[in-house]
């Protein structure tokens, strides 16, 4: 028979821990775990801003490799060529079109230098003459301010040096990145997919389906918001040229297509920064009346990115608040300047996305399960239950010895075996099946015979 166990009951606390209520215990509980995780986060930041040099290129690389991915699939899926070739072209087409765009706009802006000389110097003149008339101000006054600032200038020339040094360093280390970058996307792009199962088959097995799966949410809405952005940046770069060209400076429109494409990548700062830019160029160029127009082009194209094509693109892919927006902007760049602001909204996108589907709220149910990986996994922890079971037996071999003759017993000399109760359920189950029948198991004597006995003795 099954011996029944009482269930042990919880250890007493002290006293004075009683007397404390159970919401201010559960609050100090949940509190201390949490300065733990906000502490290990905190030295996990200043430990990336320590290597800064290597973590931001790894970032851009990652960003472009969300971008690029697409393509390196058309191009293995529908030609003759591999994986890594493939790759190769990709970097290479983008390594093209980055270069002739900047080529494009330097030529542009050496070639009117000298005019946009000429109207900055024409330009500033007419607004000292501006204030000077409006605020009564005399000219003895404005020069003692200029030569003022020309005394400031000389006593800090030392620190303007320096300044030259560190710029110098900074190109170093920009050379440095740049590679780094490169490196990091082509291997990306080439076998992305097999670094994150080499990464994913770290985690215990348990964890490895739910991981990837949440991973391969958060990668889709990361690749929509940085598609969604580049289609944003170029329409808001392409409205604000028209707008030159409709103002007679088509000779700049590609410098201020380019300056606006690049500043849209940074969220709700870029597009302000770019268009006062736009606004203020056209009026050193041409006058004020224009530069009104210029602002009321930007301020139309601005409209139509944010009510129009973001709620569009982005669909429910990425779904952010304006004010999650905001403040994740802020916090980047308090926390790093502007790589900080740069990415702070794609890594916001992507953790809002693997958190959605941690807890139950699937952001993508059409991704479905990526049935290869999680075969992958499981061939993984296949691998390892044979080896462990080799290992086992060949310790057993060593240490075996012969088994001993079996000796018949009365069922009820038998040993009892472990309750039942102690067991789960599929435990006890196996221990059934395993179990000898009643026909086959030995026996004592039936009540009868033993009465039989009783009476031949007496």
């Amino acid at each position: 028979m099954s011996k029944l166990r009482p269930t042990p009951r919880a250890p007493r606390l002290a006293p004075e821990v009683e007397e404390i209520p159970l919401g201010v215990r559960r609050a100090a509980a949940w509190s201390w775990r949490l300065i733990v995780v906000i502490a290990a986060s905190a030295l996990l930041i200043w430990g990336l801003l320590q290597v800064t040099t290597i973590v931001i290129p790894v970032l851009i690389a990652i960003l472009l490799a969300a971008l690029l991915t697409p393509i390196v699939k058309v191009l293995t899926r529908y030609t003759f060529l591999g994986r890594a070739a493939a790759s190769g072209i990709a970097l290479l087409g983008l390594l093209l079109v980055i270069a002739g765009m900047f080529t494009l706009a330097g030529r542009q802006l050496f070639a009117q230098f000298a005019d946009i000389q000429d109207k900055a110097v024409t330009g500033f003149q007419g607004l000292v003459d501006w204030a000077t008339s409006t605020f009564q101000i005399d000219l003895p006054m404005m020069n003692a301010a200029l030569d003022e600032g020309l005394d400031q200038l000389q006593q800090y020339s030392g620190q303007l040096v320096s300044g030259a040094v560190t710029t110098a360093a900074v190109l170093g280390n920009l050379a440095t990145g740049i590679l780094v970058a490169l490196f990091t996307l082509f291997f990306l792009l080439s076998g992305g997919a097999g670094i994150w199962r080499w990464v994913v088959g770290l985690l215990p097995p348990a964890a490895r389906v739910p991981t990837h799966e949440a991973f391969r949410r958060g990668w889709k809405a990361l690749s929509a918001y940085i598609r969604t952005q580049i289609l944003v940046a170029a329409v808001d770069a392409i409205g604000i040229a028209i707008g030159m060209v409709a103002l007679g400076l088509g000779s700049y429109a590609v410098p201020i297509w380019l300056l606006v494409f690049l500043f849209s990548f940074v969220p709700l700062v870029g597009a302000i920064a770019s268009g006062v830019i736009a606004v203020l160029l056209v009026l050193v160029l041409k006058s004020w009346v224009f530069a009104l127009i210029m602002l009321a082009i930007v301020l139309a194209v601005q409209q139509i990115e944010g009510n129009v094509l973001q709620p569009f693109l982005m669909g429910k892919a990425v779904e952010l608040h304006p004010l999650a927006v905001f403040l994740g902007v802020a916090g980047g760049a308090m926390i790093a300047g502007i790589p900080g602001a740069l990415f702070a909204i794609p890594l916001i996108a992507f953790v809002n996305a693997t958190l959605l589907y941690v807890v139950g709220r699937d952001p993508s149910p059409d991704l479905g399960e990526d049935r290869a990986s999680a075969e992958h996994f499981a061939s993984l922890t296949q691998r390892r239950a044979p080896a462990a079971e080799n290992g086992a037996g060949t310790t057993t071999a060593t240490v075996a010895t012969p088994a001993p003759a079996p000796v018949t017993t009365p069922a009820s000399a038998s040993l009892d075996p472990a309750p039942a109760a102690d067991l789960p359920d599929s435990g006890a189950a196996e221990l059934d099946e395993d179990a000898p029948s009643a026909q086959d198991a030995p026996h004592g004597p039936t009540p009868e015979e033993g009465q039989r006995k009783d009476g031949d003795g007496a």
